[in-house]
């Protein structure tokens, strides 16, 4: 049977989100003692089951998550029109870690990490890019504050090469105190959609794997959580 690796960051509330998100917020709604006493006086006895829930209040872009073409722009395909096929495809990841926070990732970073790694970006392919910034940092509030970016040419860069989908291991693919997003700002005019707050993207650089996220169908959504694993070759 084939290895996965989670690439995905726990879900609970008080973890780092982008600045402008909604805050994860969790509370038990329904708990075992309600159900239990509910039941009683219902059946007069013990009851032989009962059960317990909780409730999220999430935002589409607060864990790990897509980005949808509607995201970047009002007539952008929302996630529940995109194909599922996009989510699952071959994976290439790669280390570009020695960029610091504030620091863009260029074009010949990534040319580097890919012969570092001894890996070849191809038509069709999902592209990690391990910042080490989720290792680093969080789950502090520096998670959130402050990390590398991708520059324009970057970006192009994977455009070029044909990509479906690309993902880094910190809350945005653009530097904090950059307005003018230039990575989700090309991702616009492609229509690629990318992925955020991935985490173990070191356990597969270099590796052969399938990468797969699957996104909930939010009617409208202009992104979705997801569960991004990568399946290793055997």
């Amino acid at each position: 049977m084939a290895d996965i690796v989670d690439l995905t960051q726990e879900i609970y509330e008080g973890q780092p989100v982008y600045h402008t998100h909604q805050q994860t917020v969790t509370w038990r709604d329904t708990s075992f003692e309600d159900i239990d006493y509910m039941l009683r006086k219902e059946l007069g006895e013990e009851p032989p089951f009962t059960f317990e829930t909780n409730a999220l209040l999430i935002c589409e872009h607060g864990p790990t998550h897509v980005d949808a073409p509607r995201h970047y722009r009002e007539d952008g395909d929302s996630i529940e029109e995109m194909s599922l096929e996009t989510f699952r495809s071959p994976g290439k990841a790669v280390d570009v870690s020695h960029r610091g926070p504030g620091e863009y990732i260029t074009a010949d970073d990534i040319e580097a990490a890919c012969e570092d790694a001894g890996v070849t970006v191809e038509d069709g392919d999902t592209v990690l890019l391990r910042t080490g910034h989720y290792d680093e940092t969080h789950p502090t509030r520096e998670y959130s504050a402050n990390y590398p970016g991708l520059n324009a040419a970057a970006t192009q860069w994977l455009v070029d090469r044909g990509v479906v989908n690309f993902g880094v291991d910190q809350p945005s693919p653009d530097t904090p105190d950059d307005p003018t997003y230039p990575c989700h700002t090309l991702c616009r005019e492609h229509d690629l959609p990318h992925v955020e707050n991935l985490r173990n993207i070191d356990q597969v650089v270099g590796e052969t794997f399938t990468f797969l996220g699957l996104p909930l169908p939010i009617r409208d959504g202009t992104g979705s959580p997801i569960r991004a694993v990568a399946v290793l070759e055997e």
